[in-house]
């Protein structure tokens, strides 16, 4: 069981302004829903979420669903993902972000209305660590010799990495179309993952917690994925593997459903990352 934040502050206010239960609650009896139909008109048994036996938006809110633990699901905890449990959660995004860009450019508007995120929502002033992150991370670099070599970097995207990342996150809701657009995760990390393994072998993995969904460029989840799923290694060595492996399950998909306009290219994916 999911409920709301009870206990009065600034974390409640915000969390309430980012309308989270609404968010969840619409996504598991709307928007879900609708990809799961979709993906099995056309044969594909892909589970992309735990079921949901109830939901309430009245006081107190509350969201229950399955216990994945007795179905033999468990966290990924105290070690990285591995790559096969990492391709596993990509194939998954990408089967949810390509159904969502068909409906987004058939005139869905069930998956083209989520707009709020936690940082485009805030007041900066509210929240030193990201409105002064990288002056920061300038200083504690700065008091460390073995770390000094990287601070042209971070001075090089000090004044433009977090307006550039406010554009990015506000482009739907101020009406720029262009690009690739689907509906992310948004909380997209190796906590909202569980995994069932049978005889040491992956059999299933679980996406949760689609409380922070969010339409726009599929760059939001792919660079969740970069931050907080992939391993030093993999970031060094499985970056185009693993966009080409995410790209190839998008198209698959598409092609799949029958979908008949513009299918994005792995260029146009590899533009919306690296812009």
């Amino acid at each position: 069981m999911k409920t709301e934040h009870f206990e009065e502050g600034l974390q409640k206010d915000k969390l309430g302004e980012m309308a989270i239960f609404e968010t969840e609650v619409r996504m598991y009896t709307i928007v879900l829903p609708m990809i799961k139909a979709k993906l099995r008109e056309f044969g594909d048994q892909t589970v992309l979420a735990p079921k949901i036996f109830h939901s309430s938006l009245e006081m107190p809110r509350n969201i229950v669903f399955e216990d994945l633990v007795t179905e033999g699901y468990s966290i990924i905890s105290e070690r990285p993902g591995s790559l096969e449990e990492i391709k596993l959660a990509l194939k998954k995004l990408a089967k949810i972000h390509a159904i969502s860009y068909q409906m987004a450019q058939m005139g869905n508007k069930d998956v083209t209305t989520f707009k709020k995120n936690y940082v485009n929502t805030l007041n900066l002033d509210d929240f030193i660590v990201l409105r002064d992150g990288v002056k920061l991370m300038k200083k504690v670099i700065s008091d460390q010799p073995d770390l000094q070599k990287y601070l042209p970097h971070f001075e090089s995207v000090e004044k433009f990495l977090f307006p550039k990342v406010l554009d990015l996150l506000n482009a739907a809701k101020n009406g720029k179309r262009s690009g690739v657009q689907v509906l992310n995760h948004g909380d997209f990390h190796m906590k909202n993952l569980m995994v069932k393994y049978v005889d040491n072998e992956l059999k299933e993995l679980m996406l949760l917690d689609y409380q922070t969904c969010f339409f726009g460029s599929p760059a939001i989840d792919l660079h969740y994925a970069f931050a907080m799923m992939y391993s030093p290694s993999m970031r060094l060595d499985k970056m185009d593997e693993l966009l080409y492996y995410y790209t190839k399950n998008f198209q698959d998909t598409l092609h799949t459903v029958q979908y008949k306009g513009h299918i994005p290219t792995i260029t146009e994916i590899r533009e919306e990352v690296c812009t």
